[in-house]
């Protein structure tokens, strides 16, 4: 039954036994009684109709041959006057006739009698036919006959008759049919009384009975006064209920003790629960526990490391050494190395496992990041002769922003890995784009290789902390197993996946497997890759690794090369005299196979234009290229090396570094570990600068306080140890700035903290704590030439200069514009937050007019779009203000998309607030840049 009839008979109570009894009986007989009393009305009318009608031929057919001598004698008045009186009073005489008329053909009265003889008649008149009637008149009806004549004035004899004695009768009749309706009704309400009484009263009693039944009521008796089939329902119903009674009683006494089951279950696992959150309390606490012992025995192990890196260094440079030392001094540097990696991994692994590891974002080029991994690992990869390539797509762009350091960590120890377990072979690394947005985009990354692969079983843990492959691969390869598990926490903090695939699933033939990641990293939309074109060059090229030899294509092609692909040397020796005579436009291009002398030689005894040899860094002798004038391309081939040998130009060029001479530097150096302060006495001496050393804070606070005493010159800079006993590096720092504040004329002294992989909130909180600059132990020589360049004489003019360009730019709000912060995410070089704020500022006025030009016609997504790359550009400098604002005017402009609705006045005019909102903090941030630039500028 459908909705509408269920609601019908909802509301017509048809649902109910009355309602049913007055629908399918008193309804049907009453529709009955009235379409018979129509038909008794009709037919009854009917026939009274043609009972007049037979009444009024009959009175005229009496009349008609009075009436054709009365037209005959037209023409003589008197006999027609006769004739007149005697037939007209004839037919006044008849029943119900109020009177009658004889009509000429032109509907004119020749003799009436009745009415007034000016009285009118309607015209009837009809041709063929000889009677007419019934025409309605006043309450009459109207009958006429034609005379048949010989004259020739035709004419009709007509005759009224009165109705009331037809509705006289259909009210006989009506009377009749109310006062059978009416006994019909009341028999039917008699019948309805008695079948209510005899079924719909019980049911309704049974109902009640039943409605009043509850769990505490079911003993009751029942009542049975009903008769014949009723009375056995009854009865059964109240046996149905005895029986629901005593099931009751049974279940409530089931219940009950189910209840004290429950409830002593409910007590054991409450105290089983206090058990398991012990437990719990206790594996987080041995957890932090674990993770706190691994930051810590990390960095006490690098405290020794930093020495025997610095005794190493320092022993390598000694002259008076044999080549046997030199040997011994190597091998333990690698292996020092290899325990700092592996140091390194495991402190990696317990920030993770902190929660303490964060990305630092920044711009970097990409195609150059992949490049520097695959150029680092490209060694091992030649000792193992493992041809090494990477395809980069070309919709992907130049630069992004993201974790530069953590990005190449994830590649190194996914290449390194496929270095590892690759006997020999190829190792092919890609990039391509899987998801394209504003403003960022998902980049896929794969490297594949030609190795051992993994078996089914080794897959599920191949993720896991601690685990490799198998207990034999780990013999013989080594490792800790954290490299995946780090990489893996470090994909998901990108917002990526990870995972493996075996290369035989993709074709049977292929060895080894391939792993990939994905990132989210941070794009300029508006950034243009303008690709260089060679289109008057030729090159000639044969490359033995396929992988290579199609990249080589690909770039070459771009570049609008005009290319010639040999298949094999000797195909190279026989197109070698097809070149282009222009020697200066013309390149041959190949890979070192085999003896590279010989073939060097054979090929100029043939070319003597310009050459470009393919291969590892190491494989190819710088003496031998310079003989043969030939260019270097390293595998693996990028295209900045590939440009850069187009150009006729060394992509490696030998930098030289000017000795860092410290004559006149006093350093004063603080660590609780004596052989870690000799080593950078050593390393600092041989710069010749002048190296004071102090064993805790209190002896360095002691020999500070002494020299302020003794008005000697302050130092010009302090390397400062974090972890030391009874007072940290920190402490230290805090009670120096203290004592400077109690000074006059006291320059800023510069504290550079020397710590053991920071993690990255303790990097925060070490410049906020007063320090300047921080190092990584084991320190490098190139570190220290680089700390004492920034912060040191002549150079640390400037850096100092910073504390004293602060304290000018306090005035300046820094919700507005914040320095600090624009440096901190400059990753804390001045220079470059220097060029972000002024490219900014640069950008305003181009930005300001096209954002009023698309409001000015109405071109909403743009608009939004255009928001998106202001505030992508806020992010990398301190303007809070500036940032919030563009965020709200962007995600309020983006509501009409996500709503898909049209722009009303009403949003039109919150925009126009909004940019007008935009125009006066970007007012305000150009004046407090001006001031800033403007300082640094002089």
């Amino acid at each position: 039954m459908s909705n509408i009839n269920k609601k019908l008979f909802k509301r017509l109570h048809l649902n109910h036994a009355y309602g049913q009894l007055i629908a399918l009986i008193f309804v049907p007989i009453m529709i009955l009684a009235c379409v018979g009393a129509v038909l008794v009305l009709s037919e009854t009318s009917n026939a009274a109709k043609s009972q007049q009608k037979q009444m009024a031929l009959a009175i005229l057919t009496r009349n008609e041959i009075s009436a054709e001598t009365f037209v005959s004698h037209l023409t003589n008045p008197e006999l027609a006057s006769i004739q007149s009186q005697f037939f007209m009073q004839s037919i006044m005489d008849e029943k119900y006739v109020t009177r009658a008329a004889v009509v000429n053909s032109k509907n004119q009265v020749l003799l009436s009698r009745g009415y007034q003889k000016q009285s009118t008649w309607p015209n009837f008149i009809k041709n063929n036919t000889d009677f007419v009637g019934p025409i309605k008149s006043n309450n009459s009806n109207i009958y006429g006959l034609a005379i048949q004549n010989t004259g020739n004035n035709p004419a009709w004899l007509m005759v009224e008759l009165d109705n009331q004695p037809l509705q006289i009768a259909r009210y006989r009749v009506l009377i009749v049919l109310i006062a059978t309706g009416l006994t019909t009704l009341l028999l039917l309400l008699l019948c309805l009384n008695f079948y209510s009484r005899r079924w719909i009263a019980p049911m309704y009693e049974i109902r009640m009975q039943l409605q009043r039944l509850n769990a505490d009521t079911l003993d009751q008796h029942i009542v049975i006064n009903s008769t014949g089939e009723l009375r056995l329902l009854q009865r059964d119903i109240a046996n149905v209920v005895k029986r629901l009674h005593f099931s009751f009683l049974e279940l409530k006494e089931h219940t009950e003790q189910t209840e004290d089951d429950l409830r002593r279950t409910l007590d054991t696992l409450e105290v089983q629960n206090i058990t398991y959150r012990q437990a719990r309390d206790q594996a987080i606490s041995a957890n932090q526990s674990k993770s706190v012992f691994l930051a810590n025995i990390s960095h006490e192990l690098r405290t020794p490391l930093n020495s025997i890196d610095g005794f190493i260094h320092l022993l390598l440079r000694q002259d008076s050494m044999s080549n046997e030392q030199k040997l011994y001094l190597q091998t333990i540097r690698k292996s020092s190395a290899h325990l700092l990696a592996l140091i390194n991994d495991v402190l990696d692994f317990s920030k993770i496992d902190a929660g303490k590891l964060e990305l630092d974002t920044a711009l970097f080029d990409l195609e150059e990041a992949i490049y520097d991994v695959m150029d680092m690992l490209s060694p091992l990869a030649a000792q193992k002769h493992i041809n090494m390539a990477f395809y980069f797509a070309n919709n992907l762009p130049t630069h992004v922003v993201g974790d530069a350091l953590r990005f190449k960590q994830i590649l190194t120890n996914l290449i390194s890995n496929a270095i590892k377990f690759t006997p020999d072979g190829e190792i092919i690394v890609r990039a391509r784009i899987e998801h394209d947005d504003i403003g960022q985009c998902l980049i896929h990354f794969s490297v594949q290789d030609s190795g051992i692969g993994l078996s089914g079983t080794d897959r599920k843990r191949l993720f896991e902390s601690f685990s490799q492959g198998d207990a034999s691969v780990t013999r013989q390869f080594g490792g800790t197993g954290l490299g995946l598990a780090i990489s893996k926490q470090l994909v998901h903090l990108m917002q990526g996946q990870i995972g493996f695939e075996d290369n035989q699933e993709r074709a049977p033939t292929d060895k080894g497997s391939t792993f990939w990641f994905t990132a989210m990293l941070g794009k300029n939309d508006d950034e243009i890759t303008v690709h260089p074109h060679f289109e008057n060059t030729q090159v000639l090229s044969f490359m033995a690794h396929p992988a290579t030899a199609n990249i080589l294509r690909n770039y070459l092609e771009d570049y609008k090369v005009d290319h010639i692909e040999a298949t094999s040397i000797i195909d190279l020796f026989s197109r070698v005299n097809l070149l282009s005579s222009d020697i200066e436009n013309t390149w041959l291009i190949f890979d070192h196979s085999g003896d590279t002398e010989a073939l060097l030689k054979e090929i100029r005894s043939r070319y003597q234009g310009k050459i470009g040899i393919y291969g590892y860094q190491m494989a190819l002798e710088p003496d031998l290229l310079h003989h043969y004038h030939a260019l270097p391309l390293y595998q693996p081939l990028s295209r900045s090396a590939l440009i850069h040998l187009l150009n006729n130009e060394s992509s490696f060029e030998d930098i030289e570094t000017e000795e860092f001479n410290g004559q006149g530097l006093h350093v004063l150096a603080v660590d609780d570990h004596l052989p870690n302060l000799i080593v950078l006495e050593a390393l600092l001496g041989e710069m010749n600068v002048k190296v004071t050393k102090a064993l805790s804070g209190q002896e360095a606070i002691g020999i500070l306080e002494q020299n302020f005493e003794d008005h000697k010159k302050a130092f010009d800079l302090v390397f400062m140890d974090i972890q030391m006993p009874v007072m940290s590096g920190i402490d230290t720092t805090r009670a120096i700035r203290s004592l400077e504040s109690t000074l006059e004329n006291h320059k800023r002294l510069p504290i550079i903290a020397l710590t053991a992989h920071a993690l990255a909130d303790e990097k925060q909180k070490l410049l906020k704590v007063g320090m300047d600059d921080y190092v990584t132990k084991p320190i490098q020589m190139e570190q220290i030439i680089q700390i004492l360049t920034d912060w040191t004489s002549p150079n640390f003019v400037s850096k100092a200069s910073l504390a004293e360009k602060s304290a000018t730019l306090d005035a300046i709000n820094p919700q507005i514009l914040n320095w600090q912060q624009c440096i901190q995410l400059a990753a804390n070089k001045e220079d470059l937050a220097v060029d972000l704020l002024k490219m900014l500022t640069d950008s305003f006025a181009v930005e300001l007019k096209e954002i009023e030009q698309l409001i000015e016609m109405e071109d909403f997504p743009q608009l939004e779009h255009v928001l998106h790359r202001l505030h992508g550009a806020t992010r990398y400098v301190g303007t809070p203000n500036l940032q919030e604002i563009t965020s709200k005017f962007e995600q309020f402009v983006s509501t009409l998309r996500k709503e898909r609705r049209k722009a009303d006045d009403q949003f039109i005019q919150e925009v126009m607030h909004k940019l007008n909102e935009l125009k006066d903090i970007i007012y305000q941030v150009e004046l407090a840049a001006k001031q800033i630039l403007g300082r640094f500028n002089s």
